[in-house]
């Protein structure tokens, strides 16, 4: 595309013109016309990334990709879960505002795939784009939703389920999971070790993650006018995703007359989900809201049990017909709870999965409907209400405006569930006290209008207070919540170049809290003095980083692994899955216990010793060193000769607990991460907004702005977007 176009959109002109990195400047007279031209501008830059995810989302990734062993595993869960369908149900559930946007934007991204030659990857599998469709808008919205947040949170639970399958006894569960409050008594437990479980975390990973997004961790963070520099409301996001190219992000600005919208949207969807108008801004991290929970249902000859009656299984079938292949037929077997994890061959207990935006449908279409209000409402007070709304996904939203108020709201569709019951453990299906009664009035979940401290935080940690009811219980370790309220505190004003620093602030609180205990016991040898002075920053040239990392990777492996779960089982869970990347804030509040039932009697000293020992006899280089890693092709995965240039090398500096997050992770074969792909700060005092991403517009491997704004971004410096 030139760097200047004029097309002719739903009811007039638009004007594109390309700012920094590639990234579209969209105007129009017409509101409409801006979501038909950033349809038009995410199919010509990024239509690989838009139709992967149709594709997967689908269940057909055999039948028009490749016909792979995990291809095939792909489209099993995809057909199974069946958010697509689901899509197509909900798409008369958009109201009228919403639905003309929806169809100007995929006339637009129709009009986009029509102006564009076919990308290289389709052509190298012999695929053509069909029409992209308002239920795609939708699907997209619940892949968003679920990929990498209510997933995680289903992982998590089906570990749990795992470990007292498996014998962990139920003291140590309980200490790891410490939200489970409910006893778990042997007869119960009894029960789950009969269950038949058709998806097991370990070993196998799911494979339909193989193209999809992982949205999984964040920080965002909005100060009121009393601690900015400019008397203003001062906003920053950063949210932690998978790195790769194409970024996830796509920035534009939209502008129709007094109108505007600048930020981050997804290909696929017509929202800004990051970003700002003239009045509000807004921004989101994954919440960590329990939507889903397993039931253990008791089956007999296709049969499922409800009290002392007998109810018949709805049965669903879906055809596969891979490439070259046999066509594989499933039968989805389901309860009114939810789908069942395989067909029933054989009587006995069965694991189901329910999940709250199935079971009440219309979440996606809601959210779209709310989006649309939200772009235009003025005011943080109200906006906390149609943010509430957003529940396609279990997302913290914090909000500032430009009147000085600030805000953050929960949202999601959690469901009632028994009283007195955590939702981690399974329930019993045949127990109708064990049912969900609704979805929970979203107004009741955690949200803050104008704190007295001026200040709101999120970083994936736990805010259960601030609701009426608490559907938090899997969220992530503090540490970077409470290192960003100490930088905001240390000063009284703060400017938008502080705020660009704080993301780049590399300190670890994880790491000063276990040093308190590790420094007294380390010996003098070299490295023993090295880590006894180590400033606890994670930079590049820093060889007390890497003994650090030695010390605790060791301590959790002796811990959690030797005496736990077994020493294969825990190397499976820390390079195979991204458990350990969500959990470590519950391991680390056990290793850093006085005493504890995984110690097996041994004290909390004895165990510090050894995993010294071993860490400091680990190679130690510089913390770069040991964090060389390439952001991968989203279509090709790191499968190319690196000469060709389609992956980018780079050193992913940082930690799990460091504000700007590093992570390094394999979940369904495919290396992961968590990195802040989108740094976005903006007061304000103006309208203006200070962007850092990885990655340009382009998914085009030989576009000029495929990987522009990398060095950038690895740099730390922002480029300004004025609308």
């Amino acid at each position: 595309m030139k760097d200047n176009l004029i097309i002719q959109g739903v009811r007039g002109e638009i004007k594109i013109r390309r700012l920094v990195n590639g990234y579209p400047h969209i105007s129009a007279n017409d509101e409409l016309d801006l979501y038909y031209g950033l349809g038009y501008m995410h199919a010509v830059d990024r239509m690989v990334q838009m139709w992967l995810m149709k594709i997967i989302g689908n269940g057909r990734a055999s039948e028009l990709l490749m016909a792979s062993p995990d291809m095939i595993e792909a489209d099993k869960y995809m057909r199974w879960i069946d958010l697509a369908g689901d899509a197509k149900r909900e798409v008369n559930a958009l109201d009228a505002n919403a639905r003309a946007a929806v169809d100007a934007y995929c006339a637009g991204a129709n009009a986009g795939v029509k102006a564009s030659s076919l990308p290289l990857e389709f052509r190298m599998v012999g695929y053509k784009p069909d029409e992209w469709t308002p239920a795609d808008v939708l699907l997209a919205a619940k892949m968003i939703g679920y990929v990498g947040l209510a997933s995680t949170q289903a992982d998590a639970e089906k570990f749990i389920f795992q470990m007292l399958q498996n014998g962990v006894d139920a003291a140590r569960v309980k200490e790891l999971f410490p939200y489970i409050k409910e006893d778990i008594p042997p007869e119960r437990i009894e029960i789950i070790k009969k269950t038949k479980s058709g998806m097991p975390i370990i070993p196998n990973s799911v494979a339909w993650k193989k193209f999809a997004p992982m949205f999984t961790a964040s920080n965002n963070w909005v100060v009121s006018p009393q601690k900015s520099a400019s008397g203003r409301t001062l906003f920053c996001s950063d949210p932690h995703l998978g790195l790769q190219l194409p970024n996830i992000w796509y920035v534009a600005v939209l502008k129709a007359g007094d109108f505007t919208l600048t930020g981050a949207s997804v290909a696929g969807v017509p929202a800004v989900a990051i970003g700002r108008s003239k009045h509000m801004a807004w921004a989101a991290t994954y919440g960590t809201l329990d939507l889903s929970d397993f039931y253990i249902e008791e089956i007999k000859d296709g049969k499922y049990r409800r009290g002392a009656d007998w109810l018949p299984l709805t049965v669903r079938e879906e055809v596969i017909r891979p490439k070259k292949g046999e066509p594989i037929t499933l039968k989805i077997c389901a309860t009114e709870h939810g789908m069942l994890e395989a067909e029933p061959k054989e009587n006995g207990y069965h694991l189901s999965f329910a999940l709250s935006i199935k079971k009440y449908l219309g979440a996606a279409a809601q959210s779209i409907n709310a989006f649309h209000q939200i772009f235009h409402c003025k005011t943080v007070d109200k906006g906390l209400d149609l943010f509430a709304q957003l529940t396609f996904s279990p997302f913290n939203w914090i909000l500032g405006d430009a009147d000085g108020n600030i805000g953050y709201q929960l949202a999601g569709l959690f469901p009632s569930k028994r009283a007195g019951t955590s939702g981690l453990l399974p329930y019993l299906g045949w127990d109708p006290a064990d049912d969900w009664t609704g979805a929970v009035d979203p107004r009741k979940l955690p949200r803050l209008l104008n704190p007295k401290d001026g200040i709101v935080i999120t970083a994936n940690n736990d805010l259960n207070e601030f609701g009426e009811v608490k559907p938090m219980n899997l969220p992530m370790s503090s540490y970077r919540a409470d290192m960003i309220r100490r930088r905001l505190t240390e000063q009284e004003k703060f400017t938008p170049e502080d705020m660009q620093r704080l993301h780049y602030d590399r300190y670890s609180l994880q790491a000063e809290t276990f040093m308190q205990i590790i420094r007294p016991l380390l010996p003098d040898s070299p490295n023993g003095k090295i880590l006894r002075d180590w400033d606890m920053r994670y930079t590049a040239d820093s060889v007390g980083a890497t003994l650090f990392e030695n010390v605790y990777i060791e301590l959790v492996k002796l811990v959690f692994g030797e005496m736990g779960f077994g020493k294969e089982t825990m190397d499976f869970i820390m390079k195979e899955t991204i458990l350990f990347s969500m959990l470590h804030g519950n391991m680390d509040k056990i290793l850093l216990s006085e005493s504890s039932a995984w110690f097996a009697g041994r004290t909390r000293e004895e165990l510090f010793k050894e995993a010294i020992t071993r860490g400091l006899a680990a190679p130690a280089p510089r913390h770069g060193e040991t964090r060389k890693v390439y952001i991968n092709n989203l279509f090709f995965g790191g499968k190319l000769p690196r000469l060709l240039g389609f992956d980018y090398p780079m050193e992913h500096i940082g930690s799990r607990a460091t504000i700007p997050q590093s992570q390094l992770y394999r979940s369904a074969g495919r290396d992961g991460s968590f990195a802040a792909t989108l740094r976005m700060v903006t007061d304000f005092a103006g309208e203006e907004v200070h962007l850092n991403l990885a990655g340009g517009a382009s998914g085009v491997r030989f576009s000029p702005f495929y990987k522009a704004g990398l060095e950038d971004w690895v740099n730390g410096v922002y480029r300004t977007i004025k609308p």
